[in-house]
């Protein structure tokens, strides 16, 4: 770490704040090959842990520099608004921009439960120190929000203390946590839900609707976020890992679905509906793969998503093009089909427009959209909060990549809750609709190390 560079970017960046007479962005960005970001993280267990593929990139953001909070039906508009104006006059020096971490909630119109209070309707850092690890190699940004009262001798000594503690992490005890109760609805009321949705469906009210379902396990000792990471980064497959810390609680995942990315206006995407398990050998599993391409059932739920998801970006993109037909995405205990889907920004469009015109796609919500989603606020029976909702990264020059936040935990202090759902369409068996949740439940309860949740206790979660 150059200490003298790093000052001469504050300085500059304090002479703009002063002449402008607002915030500025400053970052300084050096080459780090020998840190290693699931090794950070697994130490600090604090921050923003990212690793996604197609492209490959994987991020460790520590510390917080600045702050982006919004709500309501506009909230990742305004964070975009907020966002590009604060980098209008950055000061960068080396070849990385500015990047923004964070995601929000599934719905901003439900209350907030408690184990989610840490949790905005929209929150974003911008990390104070930032590893990221890509094609171009492993690069260590520094990244600060300089004020025209700032003194840029005192931000350098700061910044150097945050440097210094991120490569020399506290020694954090090893935990071990073992189950107290496990808290879900039994699978014949959360079953009846099912019936529910179906009886909607054949009224001709909706064609589609996701249902999930929340377990809450109450532990003896807090989870060791950095040590489930670790195994969800040895057995990722073709997921993208996310961990996103709020004080004291962890939200984290491994999600198979992109919901959208974009680099220098390319936006890409793809449809993802339609579950079958993974069979125990080679055999077995392209079998239950062909029957998944061939189910009626599986592909007409695939058709509505991959129609729904072109026709949110008419308006925002050009050249939008889909494959003519899914393929599988392989997972660890699950397989999709899935649809590759690609187009290009308009000028004077945003990644976040994107996202905030597809959100919540029909694999997380349902369709017709505002039925289905005033269905699952009456039916459901738990808030979601940042499950099922967009989580990633955003930087000054418009590029970035969300995910939705499936497979997924939020870690508190002695207790961990897991989601799962499923698509509801004319079709579905609502035995065979539990059984896929239990299937999409277990990749995070292996890395957990959680035995699965029997329904100790039948209240309603």
């Amino acid at each position: 770490m150059n200490a003298a560079a790093l000052l001469k970017v504050f300085q500059t960046a304090h002479q703009r704040a002063v002449a402008y007479q607002r915030p500025v962005i400053a970052v300084s960005s050096h080459a780090a090959p020998t840190l290693e970001a699931v090794a950070l993280y697994e130490a600090h267990r604090q921050g923003f842990f990212w690793c996604a593929h197609s492209p490959d990139l994987t991020l460790f953001g520590l510390g917080c520099a600045w702050q982006i909070e919004a709500s309501g039906a506009q909230r990742m508009l305004d964070v975009n608004r907020q966002w590009f104006a604060l980098c209008a006059d950055a000061v960068i020096d080396g070849p990385k921009a500015p990047l923004l971490l964070g995601g929000m909630r599934f719905d901003e119109q439900r209350p907030c439960a408690p184990h989610w209070a840490a949790f905005a309707d929209a929150s974003f850092h911008l990390a104070h120190w930032l590893l990221s690890e890509d094609a171009d190699g492993r690069w260590l940004r520094c990244q600060r929000v300089v004020e025209p009262g700032s003194d840029p001798a005192a931000l350098i000594r700061d910044s150097l203390a945050a440097y210094a503690q991120l490569l020399n992490p506290p020694a954090l005890a090893a935990t071990s946590s073992k189950v107290l109760e496990c808290t879900a609805l039994p699978s014949p009321q959360w079953q009846a839900k099912v019936d529910q949705a179906l009886q909607a469906i054949a009224a001709g009210e909706l064609s589609k609707v996701v249902l999930a379902r929340h377990v809450d396990y109450q532990l003896d000792a807090p989870l060791d976020s950095g040590a489930v990471m670790r195994r969800l980064h040895a057995r990722r497959n073709a997921a993208h890992l996310f961990a996103l810390h709020r004080g004291g609680h962890c939200f984290m995942g491994a999600t198979p679905e992109r919901l959208l990315s974009c680099h220098d206006a390319r936006l890409t995407t793809h449809a993802l509906a339609g579950t079958a398990r993974r069979g125990i050998n080679a055999d077995q599993d392209h079998a239950i793969g062909e029957r998944l391409l061939a189910d009626p059932k599986e592909q007409h739920e695939h058709q509505l998503v991959v129609q729904t998801i072109t026709q949110a970006l008419t308006g925002k993109v050009s050249e939008l093009q889909a494959a003519p037909r899914p393929g599988l995405l392989k997972l660890a205990t699950v397989q999709h089909l899935s649809t590759p889907i690609a187009a290009r920004l308009n000028t004077g469009k945003h990644l976040l427009d994107g996202v905030q015109a597809l959100h919540p796609t029909p694999a997380v919500g349902g369709l017709p959209r505002t039925t289905a989603m005033n269905f699952i606020r009456r039916h459901e029976g738990f808030d979601r909060g940042w499950y099922a909702g967009p989580v990633g990264w955003l930087d000054s020059k418009g590029n970035g990549d969300f995910v939705v936040a499936l497979r997924s935990a939020l870690i508190t202090h002695q207790h961990c809750h897991l989601f799962a759902g499923c698509g509801i369409v004319h079709g579905s068996w609502p035995a065979d609709e539990y059984e896929e949740t239990q299937i999409k439940l277990a990749s995070m309860e292996e890395a957990l190390l959680l035995f699965p949740c029997r329904s100790i206790s039948s209240s309603e979660v």
